[in-house]
């Protein structure tokens, strides 16, 4: 399976756009069974201590940070704002 991890903060605006406007809409289209999404605390006051020791563990310094892991390794880590048609390419680069 391909996890894809979003690191997000409740008090952050790109978050709460690029959620609403690109991750959930291109999870709503992905059909693959071999892809699963979560969506990990970061930075704010619903953080408990495994969202934060994924972040060290992934090396997060930033919310609105993706990190894409195949066979438990990490095969990319993305701190920049992605529309929902990087969402669609970039997973299907992953799971092929």
């Amino acid at each position: 399976k391909l996890v894809v991890l979003y690191f997000y903060a409740n008090w952050c605006p790109i978050c709460k756009v690029e959620t609403a406007n690109a991750l959930y809409p291109a999870f709503n289209e992905l059909t693959d069974e071999r892809v699963i999404g979560f969506r990990v605390n970061y930075n704010d006051n619903e953080t408990d201590a495994d969202e934060k020791a994924l972040a060290r563990e992934f090396g997060v310094g930033y919310q609105h940070t993706k990190v894409f892991l195949r066979n438990a390794e990490r095969i990319l880590k993305s701190p920049e704002g992605w529309d929902k048609e990087r969402y669609l390419s970039e997973t299907a680069k992953a799971i092929k």
